[in-house]
């Protein structure tokens, strides 16, 4: 346990120190780690390896996958085009891909895309998408894909996160730019924020100081993600540093990118979901707000978070799973000086189940979670993992009442999001009232909760 002290720079290193290589000890952990505030670093680390069959370990310019993290580019990239007068976030989608098949294409707007309000769904969960994995080399091949799957709900009604939403924008880019998605990316973000270590790389193309994601299987065994890696677009998938996003989050904030009313539109959520704007997400954090985004796929995670009160800048970048989450939110509460609570086996129990997760088996998830009964955050996703696959649900709530007892200094998250799920469980049980009151008691733990805000407003709005 490391005890909660101010974010001092005669022990900051130190600590933010102890938690990665905390993570890397119990091998849920490789990649790179950079904490800046107002620009300057203040920790940089390395840890693992960025090639397990050559023996290379991770540095501080190995060039990682940041999956979705790449859709703050696309969003960076329309905004430019709107500053240029080349296009208007009010727009139909119709005017850039007349083509498009969709009934909706004259009502579906940029904005939209944007925001994930669209109704457009995942490419990659189309039947073809396996096997036409190795021929999506441009934006223009995964438009079949795409137009193949019409919206599933009125655009601008609800929330449905959308990858193949994001890849349209860089259709949408390349045809108000007049250049490749790519080449706009190297001519107006890239090059102008001095970013000499990022790209849209395929993965059979040559590229230096490459790392390469490694996935747990459920004996324990680590398999390459080579094979399994989603094909770098619009959606996400770019390749670079932590330096390289440290130089991107700079050039924001000096407005070399976009203007200040830019920024502005782009940070602020205006759609269904009030944490996520155009392209970017938005949470609050110890009273401070971060903006950022996280990126994940087989063997890759990352995490990029700018705080706008206290300066800070956390850039995680993974290839050995889902590490980068929970190495980011130790980080975030050393920062804000909270107690931490470094890592120990039973998170690695809790990677292997979150890889489960991902695959779609929450009842095998919840089982690894079951194994640490005495590790709160184990003990809060066996919970989470039970409401989320609607199962078990009675269970759920007696375990986040067993979260709710440990010491507050090793709940993580904290307990009104444990309030929040119980009341998410509790509507599940079609108990309204119980659920109302969990929602109001996550609340007043925190006040600016906006998922619990939204809970109780949809509970408290009458069914027409």
């Amino acid at each position: 346990m490391m005890a909660g002290t101010a974010a001092k720079a005669d022990n900051i290193e130190r600590d933010l120190d102890a938690i990665v290589q905390s993570y890397g000890k119990v091998g849920i952990f490789a990649g790179t780690v950079l904490v800046a505030r107002d620009g300057k670093t203040v920790y940089e680390a390395a840890v693992g390896l960025a090639n397990r069959e050559t023996n290379v370990p991770n540095r501080t310019n190995t060039r990682f996958n940041i999956g979705s993290i790449g859709k703050t580019f696309t969003a960076v990239s329309i905004l430019q085009l709107a500053e240029a007068g080349k296009l208007k976030l009010s727009d139909p989608i119709s005017r850039f891909l007349p083509d498009i098949p969709y009934a909706e294409k004259d009502t579906i707007t940029i904005a939209h895309l944007l925001n994930h309000s669209a109704g457009t769904g995942n490419y990659m969960a189309h039947k073809d998408f396996a096997a036409n994995r190795g021929k999506l080399r441009t934006i223009d091949a995964f438009l079949p894909l795409i137009y193949d799957q019409p919206p599933s709900f009125a655009a601008g009604s609800r929330f449905q996160y959308s990858n193949s939403g994001m890849v349209l924008l860089g259709a949408v880019v390349e045809k108000a730019s007049g250049q490749s998605y790519r080449d706009y990316l190297r001519d107006h973000i890239f090059n102008p924020a001095g970013m000499t270590e990022s790209s849209l790389t395929l993965e059979d193309e040559p590229l230096p100081n490459r790392s390469i994601g490694y996935t747990r299987n459920g004996d324990g065994s680590i398999s390459s993600n080579v094979d399994s890696v989603p094909p770098p677009s619009s959606d996400g998938g770019m390749r670079t540093t932590t330096r390289d996003m440290l130089r991107y989050d700079q050039a924001l904030k000096r407005m070399a990118l976009l203007s200040e009313a830019s920024m502005a539109t782009m940070l602020t959520p205006v759609g269904p979901d009030k944490e996520y704007a155009f392209g970017w997400q938005r949470k609050s954090a110890f009273g401070d707000i971060v903006t950022g985004h996280n990126g994940g796929a087989p063997g890759i995670n990352a995490v990029f978070s700018r705080y706008q009160g206290s300066g800070y800048t956390v850039i995680v970048l993974s290839n050995a799973g889902m590490g980068a989450i929970d190495v980011a939110e130790k980080i975030e509460a050393r920062l804000y000086g909270k107690p931490v609570q470094l890592a120990v086996q039973a998170d690695s129990d809790m990677m292997l189940a979150l890889d489960l997760v991902m695959r779609g088996d929450l009842r095998g998830a919840a089982k690894l979670y079951d194994r640490n009964t005495g590790h709160a955050p184990s003990v809060y996703q066996a919970a989470r993992t039970r409401i989320d696959g609607g199962f078990e649900t009675t269970e759920a709530i007696a375990l986040l009442d067993r979260y709710l007892r440990f010491d507050a200094a090793v709940q993580l998250p904290p307990p009104a999001a444990a309030w929040w799920r119980k009341g998410m469980a509790y509507e599940q049980l079609g108990d309204k009232a119980k659920a109302r009151a969990s929602y109001v008691q996550s609340l007043a733990l925190d006040p600016s909760f906006d998922k619990a805000k939204q809970s109780l407003a949809k509970l408290d709005t009458p069914k027409t």
